[in-house]
């Protein structure tokens, strides 16, 4: 058996030529528990998945590194996002990404530290979760996670006036870069919703941003609208993996044409 992966075959070597297929990836996690809710990933799956990622050659690198250009030997490419500020992540990811030596950016919701994730846009369909305070996310910080934002309020940001969403883009990253000692640099579209003129006023604070295009990176993407796999897609490693896979591409490709589709009938 494969460390961190369920029992198969030897992982593939990956051998297909980065000018002709994108390699690298995004991924997107919020709560690591074991509710099973639209919001969560099994702390047992999420091992697998960053030590399979070890095991199949890929480099789990930062946002700077992702975006500097390509491995220099070769190698793809994922880097670990979280959303929100979950304590389960401070309770399970830190401990592991640490062990391992595995950067990570978790984006921060600055106006609900230390309580729920009960903010006024929160679906029904997830559940309430308890989110770190700034001693905890300190302690990310300092075992070298990068924080960056993910607004004050988390709305959607597409339905904000011009004030509005001045605010919860400076306030966010003024908040946090108070809190942190530290340069704030990355933001996270809540719910991936923007417009033309949301992305240009979030480039005026911040280097990069990332939504949920559910697609591989590539090279022409606007760092403003990087594009994310969101882990929920990932269950169940012994259905996909390994997840550089001709299988897994497949298979994502197909739910992000099923997700567009179901996007256009709900307008």
């Amino acid at each position: 058996m494969t460390a961190g992966y369920p029992e198969r075959a030897a992982i593939p070597t990956i051998n297909a030529s980065p000018a002709r297929l994108p390699m690298d990836l995004i991924l997107t996690f919020h709560s690591l528990d074991t509710s099973g809710s639209v919001i969560s990933y099994c702390p047992d799956q999420f091992r697998q998945v960053v030590e399979g990622l070890l095991e199949e050659g890929v480099a789990l690198v930062s946002m700077d590194e992702m975006l500097k250009g390509k491995d220099p030997d070769n190698r793809p490419r994922a880097l670990l996002t979280f959303d929100d500020g979950f304590r389960s992540v401070h309770e399970h990811a830190l401990p592991l990404l640490a062990e391992l030596g595995v950067p990570a950016l978790l984006y921060v919701v600055t106006g609900w530290v230390g309580r729920t994730n009960r903010w006024p846009t929160q679906g029904a369909d997830a559940p309430e979760l308890d989110l770190m305070d700034w001693s905890q996310l300190r302690e990310l910080q300092a075992a070298g996670f990068e924080l960056g934002s993910h607004t004050v309020e988390h709305p959607h940001l597409a339905e904000l006036t011009e004030e509005n969403l001045e605010r919860e883009l400076a306030s966010s990253k003024g908040q946090l870069e108070d809190e942190l000692q530290q340069t704030v640099r990355h933001f996270s579209y809540p719910y991936g919703t923007y417009k033309p003129s949301t992305t240009v006023a979030v480039r005026k604070h911040y280097s990069t941003a990332t939504t949920t295009d559910m697609r591989w990176l590539g090279a022409s993407d606007d760092p403003l609208l990087l594009p994310r796999v969101d882990a929920y897609y990932l269950r169940g490693p012994e259905r996909w993996a390994p997840i550089f896979g001709a299988r897994t591409r497949t298979y994502l490709k197909g739910r992000a044409a099923l997700r567009h589709i179901a996007g256009h009938l709900r307008r």
